[in-house]
């Protein structure tokens, strides 16, 4: 019997070493795995073609800029399987934002300056390649080092994966793509997305029969979308002109709808069925529109376990975030900087410091939607939402208190105790400790999420008309106005696309007072002295980019709150930020030529803007706060005397 099986398993070996060398026998995960690798070898062929050019002084700028338009082509047709499998080594060495950044886990501040394919977008499309030769060289030969080095490495396709990265790249083509994130100088957005997207579409004929078999008007739709997209690219090259909101209702929502649907029921294993919970990122594969309520998975951005985000949770962490009890002197709660009617800020420049005595150091910001950031704060210092509760507590303008005497004072109220015991039955220890105060705060404000604004409906296709100056202004934010490469869609933060794990903070200049004769740069050193391990040059000044949902309800702007418009923040931002000013600015990450818009285009942009505004749901106030022993305690008011 053992000779038999010896001799089947011999046979079987042979069988499928000589099939598998059979373009016929090849499943599709296998054409892609060789296609993809071929298409990383086109990639570095053409990157290799580039760089014998470059210290040809004979070849002209044109000549240059065309040769590496090449090069776009074969990254693009490689990026969306790359990105999606590794894509913190595309962002690192490939295809990363050109700003330096600090190297994170080690013992000095190590910087990493930028590298790859923006930085060579900017160099080569700077106006004089001559003075840029040898740099363009170097950068290109540390491209095709890594590129070269990672070929080595053999990394499997699976049918699963080719359905989601096609998904990804959607969101990747259209958040980062189309509004000129990914090329700061060349600005050619549209071509990169063309071939991208004909890169997926060829690699998505190879399911064609599997579609037609799992659902035949689905997958007739989805090759219907990708060829009506490509097509509309073509012909509407044009990158301030360009109709993105069209592009995002006509076809690339509904070519991602048809994606998932398809994946669903094609018997394809998902992400969710084979990646532990735990390992996912915010990214939902699952949303089915890129302006879905679920495009973000709102708890992997909290520290709070999973079991005791309940709606009891959340309940508690609204009771405590309107309770003076809180501070010091019993006077100030949360919502005393945070009201609910102006989409949780107060209206003012700066916020009332505790006992009336000035003010505190900066604008109160937004939390609505504010659960979607890597990092809080204007300046960036803390990592969690949960982080954010012992720095306010703390600061002698805000709460002026620790955490240990509010959990001494909350244990004098029954009310409270019975409210935390039920809220974290199950949690170890104490019920009422420092961790589970912050972890109800985090539910609370967690819970302050709104994608349902006027825009929003109309993109999901919930209502059908829209006024023709927010279709303008949208196209504009994410095109000419390049608002859309810091204020990310769909939450429009700093929170990268597309799988929306890093936040990013921007140096824009923002005068002290922006209404004198001669403005001059506000002197608050935003993130460089938050912590201590980001005190780095490149950090003076740099303040993390907030969203622009609810704007029409947040006045005054920026950190320091100096602008008491949105047409006056436009107006800072058409004239260059503050270089535009005239205010010396050593590393302004905002682009500092005009954007040269007209009244016009602002006022569309604003209209944009403010057709965000959604607080439904969110602007209930407690009918009253629980009791303490402390008798003295039980008159103070709900939300506090701010």
């Amino acid at each position: 019997m053992r000779k038999y099986f010896t001799l089947f398993a011999f046979a079987l070996s042979v069988f499928l070493l000589v099939t598998a060398f059979d373009d016929n026998n090849k499943n599709n995960s296998q054409v892609i795995y060789e296609r993809q690798q071929q298409r990383l070898a086109d990639f570095i062929d053409e990157l290799s073609r580039f760089s014998r050019f470059v210290p040809d002084n004979e070849t002209t700028d044109e000549q240059l800029q065309d040769a590496f338009l090449l090069v776009r082509n074969r990254f693009k047709q490689w990026e969306y399987l790359a990105e999606y499998d590794d894509p913190d080594f595309v962002r690192l060495y490939v295809n990363g934002a050109p700003l330096p950044k600090i190297i994170p886990n080690t013992a000095n501040l190590e910087v990493a300056q930028p590298r790859g394919m923006q930085v060579l977008d900017e160099l080569v499309f700077s106006g004089n390649i001559n003075e840029h030769r040898e740099e363009i060289t170097r950068e290109v030969n540390l491209l095709l080092g890594e590129l070269i080095g990672y070929k080595k490495f053999k990394r499997p396709v699976y049918d699963r994966m080719v359905l989601e990265a096609a998904r990804v790249e959607l969101v990747r083509i259209f958040t980062l793509g189309l509004t000129g994130f990914d090329v700061p100088a060349s600005g050619n957005s549209v071509n990169d997305a063309i071939a991208a997207l004909e890169t997926i579409q060829i690699d998505l004929r190879l399911y064609k029969e599997l579609f037609e078999k799992t659902d035949a008007n689905t997958a007739a739709l989805i090759f219907q979308f990708t060829d009506g997209c490509i097509e509309y690219l073509k012909n509407n090259n044009d990158f301030d002109n360009l109709d993105r909101l069209h592009i995002l209702k006509t076809y690339v929502n509904p070519l991602y709808a048809a994606l998932l649907e398809i994946h669903k029921g094609s018997g394809i294993e998902m992400l969710h069925e084979t990646v532990p919970y735990a390992l996912q990122l915010p990214y939902n594969p699952q949303a089915n529109n890129l302006f879905s309520n679920e495009l973000l998975d709102f708890t992997k951005y909290l520290q709070l376990p999973p079991p005791f985000n309940t709606a009891q949770t959340v309940q508690l962490g609204k009771m405590l975030f309107f309770d003076p009890a809180l501070s010091s002197n019993n006077q100030r709660s949360c919502a005393g900087c945070h009201h609910p009617g102006k989409a949780f800020t107060d209206g003012k420049p700066k916020s009332i410091a505790l006992g009336f005595d000035g003010t505190v150091d900066r604008n109160a910001p937004t939390l609505v939607n504010c659960v979607y950031n890597e990092r809080f704060f204007h300046d960036m210092r803390a990592d969690a939402l949960e982080d954010q509760v012992e720095h306010v507590l703390v600061n002698r303008k805000e709460f002026d208190t620790d955490m240990f005497a509010i959990v001494d004072k909350l244990k004098d109220s029954d009310e409270y105790m019975q409210l935390f015991e039920s809220a974290f039955n199950g949690y170890p220890g104490d019920k009422l400790n420092a961790k589970t105060i912050s972890f109800a705060l985090s539910a609370y404000i967690s819970s302050l999420r709104g994608f349902n604004s006027e825009f929003d409906r109309y993109v999901r296709g919930e209502t059908f008309r829209i006024d023709p100056a927010v279709q303008r202004g949208f196209n504009l934010f994410m095109g000419k106005a390049v608002c859309g490469t810091c204020h990310f869609a769909p939450v429009f933060n700093g929170t990268v696309p597309p799988m929306y794990r890093e936040s990013e903070s921007e140096v824009l200049g923002v005068p002290e007072n922006p209404y004198v004769k001669k403005p001059v740069l506000d002197p608050d050193r935003g993130r460089m002295a938050g912590r201590v391990k980001e005190a780095v040059y490149f950090y003076e000044y740099s303040f993390k980019t907030p969203t622009v949902r609810n704007v029409a309800l947040t006045a005054p702007y920026m950190h320091n709150g100096a602008y008491k418009t949105l047409e006056d923040v436009m107006d800072f931002y058409n004239k260059g930020g503050g270089v535009g000013l005239g205010i010396r600015v050593e590393h302004q990450t905002l682009p500092f030529d005009s954007l040269s818009l007209n009244k016009q285009e602002i006022s569309d942009i604003v209209a944009f803007m403010k057709a965000l505004t959604d607080t439904t749901g969110m602007t209930s106030v407690p009918v009253r706060l629980p009791l303490f022993s402390n008798v003295a305690l039980n008159d103070r008011k709900v939300g506090g005397e701010y």
